[in-house]
């Protein structure tokens, strides 16, 4: 119980210190003492091309990609949305990741 009361703690304080402007492009996610990543990534400040990529951080293992699009600016948004869905289902703990969407005006 301890370990559920900081980890929602976390997620609270993690809450709050969103930037407005700020979208999600990650997730990090816990179990025990494993940490795994869901992140969506582009290759430029549009919504497509995009990957979603699982990295399993604690476990040696490689990246993977588990969806692409092309053509639907959604698709890796709600893909990316329903696997951390599943890993919370699975009893992963999973935080947002925030990036400022500024960062990215500053690339063009």
């Amino acid at each position: 119980m301890h370990l559920t009361n900081r980890s929602f703690q976390f997620l609270v304080a993690t809450c709050l210190v969103i930037p407005a402007g700020a979208y999600a492009e990650s997730w990090s996610c816990s179990h025990g003492n494993d940490v795994r990543e869901v992140h969506i990534e582009r290759t430029t400040a549009e919504a497509v091309p995009c990957d979603v990529v699982y990295k399993k951080l604690t476990e040696g293992v490689s990246d993977q990609i588990l969806w692409s699009a092309k053509n639907d600016d959604s698709y890796c948004e709600e893909k990316a949305q329903e696997f951390v869905n599943k890993l919370e289902s699975w009893g992963w703990v999973c935080a947002e990741t925030v990036h400022d969407d500024v960062s990215l005006d500053s690339e063009n």
